[in-house]
């Protein structure tokens, strides 16, 4: 029954199409490379074209030289390819409504920062330049008065997330990558629906290509049924195009505007360690409460109103009144996404400052490590620095092709003094950056391309927050399992040949 299910399935089928239109175009290919002189010069010209749209583009060098090389190597080939797949920009009218939203959200948003920015430069001035940086490119301001608990598991934060929904009164938000039938989404789901029966405006948002093997296609309309107002995210479509490259990554669920949650861990068993296939699932998350959860309802607005093309009542949703708490620490609650609402790669950014301020160590964990020159030198200068830079990633791939890229860049940063680990019982999923005692990130951005560029994340940057110690106390535990990788490391032969030319062409996927 799985193989049919499998072979009948949205996934499949879908491949099969993909594959179609890849024969298409390869036939087409052949049939170029035949015409006259006329057309071949034809085709000469319009690559010389499409090479200085490339090179006039604001875009990283990494992501020019490919496209450069496929395009002048292969003119017809590389034509045909850049027109379909080079775009990986979200739609102007996206960006378009994303702004609009802005510009009503900014009314219950804004006040309270600007009450505390005084407040915030006085005691907390060391982060404020982190701060200042991504209040200009996500939009989205930090904030004082916070209360954030830290989970060093799923399983703790899936305990703490189904007594929080259980309390709801008003709404609940959810914004996912993942859900998956199973334990976890499970106990979740029945509380939605309860929810739904008490009154309580339910909203979720999922991704389609992230859920695809997860649940059946059409399982949206059966929570809708339910009086859940689902709704999937870019809905994937057999047509070779770069714009479904950009996915909600995001992990976010906003209960009455008071509480949040966000970081690493999807609505799947594996999350929850239910699922051991690749040993124990190591992830991370927050909770939050206090004025930073507004900026976790905004993003969620962000891509659920996009998505279904509405616009919300979002006065309802900001509480007037929002509670604050005595913990001290600066919040930073931000998302990145696609050009051209977001100006800048906010995620790598963040990671390339939050390094540079850094005095004394980095610690970083990501199941990823798939970087440009860019956070390459950070890491590298870093360590150079004399800091005490360690890296942590799986040593149980989840992606085996994914898995060799990433250790295809150990002995580079390894060879600047860069320490790097493997999590030896299972899986590390967690996207985290712990620096000096008193700065940290936790939330869904991965050291990779895809992250960088392509997808909708989000996370939250602390500053001498009490939750610190936790993390810290974390990252000690993380070394202790782990292996560290000896100076000296080497890929295999083949590996040392194939992998690095690959890597020319990772910010193309």
């Amino acid at each position: 029954m799985k193989f049919f299910r499998f072979l009948f399935g949205k996934f499949f089928v879908s491949l099969l199409l993909l594959l179609l239109q890849i024969l298409i175009i390869a036939f087409f290919i052949l049939i170029a490379g035949g015409l006259s002189v006329y057309v071949q010069i034809l085709w000469a010209v319009v690559s010389i074209i499409v090479f200085f749209r490339i090179v006039w583009r604001k875009e990283t060098p990494e992501y020019k030289v490919p496209w450069i090389f496929i395009v002048l190597e292969f003119p017809v080939l590389g034509v045909l390819l850049y027109v379909l797949l080079a775009h990986p920009k979200m739609k102007p009218r996206e960006s378009a409504m994303l702004k609009r939203i802005d510009a009503q959200t900014d009314l219950f948003t804004k006040p309270i920062p600007a009450k505390q920015k005084p407040q915030i430069k006085g005691q907390y001035e060391k982060i404020c330049g982190v701060g200042e940086y991504l209040s200009k490119t996500s939009k989205l301001d930090g904030s004082i008065d916070n209360y954030v608990k830290y989970y060093k598991v799923g399983e703790e934060l899936w305990a703490d997330l189904l007594e929080e929904l259980k309390k709801a009164k008003k709404f609940i938000f959810m914004e996912y990558f993942i859900i998956e039938h199973g334990k976890m989404w499970g106990s979740i789901h029945d509380i939605l629906v309860q929810k739904v029966k008490e009154g309580v405006e339910v909203r979720l948002l999922y991704d389609d290509v992230g859920s695809m093997s997860k649940v059946r296609n059409g399982y949206y309309r059966v929570l809708r049924k339910e009086g859940i107002s689902c709704h999937k995210f870019n809905p994937f479509r057999p047509i070779v195009s770069g714009i479904y490259n950009n996915r909600d990554h995001r992990k976010i669920t906003v209960i009455d505007g008071l509480v949040g949650f966000t970081g690493g861990i999807n609505l799947g068993d594996e999350y929850i360690n239910e699922n051991h296939r690749l040993g124990h699932w190591k992830d991370t998350g927050l909770m939050i409460k206090g004025p930073a959860v507004a900026n976790l309802t905004t993003m969620f607005f962000h891509l659920y109103d996009m998505t279904t093309k509405t616009v919300s009542d979002y006065k309802k949703y900001y509480p007037s009144n929002t509670p604050s708490f005595s913990d001290p620490g600066y919040v930073h609650v931000f998302g990145d996404g696609p050009k051209p609402y977001y100006s800048e790669q906010v995620g790598e950014n963040n990671f390339i400052n939050l390094i540079n301020r850094a005095r004394n160590y980095v610690y970083i964990t990501t199941p990823y490590l798939i970087i440009d020159h860019n956070m390459a030198m950070a890491l590298r200068i870093a360590a150079q620095r004399g800091l005490d830079v360690r890296i942590v990633t799986p040593h149980i791939p989840d992606k085996k092709f994914v898995f060799n890229m990433t250790r295809s860049n150990y002995a580079y940063l390894m060879d600047a003094g860069v320490k790097i680990y493997e999590y030896t019982p299972g899986f590390i999923h967690a996207k985290m950056l712990l620096s000096d005692d008193n700065t940290a990130f936790v939330g869904t951005i991965n050291l990779d391309y895809r992250s960088f560029t392509h997808h909708y994340e989000c996370g939250a940057v602390l500053y001498k927050t009490p939750c610190i110690a936790d993390i810290k106390k974390d990252f000690d535990q993380i070394f202790e399992v782990s292996e560290h990788i000896p100076d000296g490391y080497k890929l295999k032969f083949l590996q040392r040949v194939f992998l690095p030319l690959l890597q020319l062409f990772a910010p193309m996927l």
